[in-house]
């Protein structure tokens, strides 16, 4: 298992997946190419996850933030 970047349990809400997408992204500015620094922000929001979660569990709850 991948080491919790913080002390909050992990997300396995749809809205706790939603906060936690909101507060690893949010400010987050980033080039199309994927460099170390964008890998990290997606690191930090997938280790942040229940391990039990699906994708669909995921995408279902950030859909509004897509919106």
């Amino acid at each position: 298992m991948a080491k919790q970047i913080n002390d909050q349990a992990p997300a396995h809400t749809e809205n706790e997946i939603s906060a936690l997408y909101g507060k690893v992204t949010d400010g987050v500015s980033v080039k199309v190419s994927m460099g170390p620094e964008g890998r990290k922000v997606v690191r930090a929001f997938l280790t942040g996850l229940d391990e039990n979660l699906t994708v669909a569990d995921v995408k279902s709850a950030l859909e509004a933030d897509w919106s």
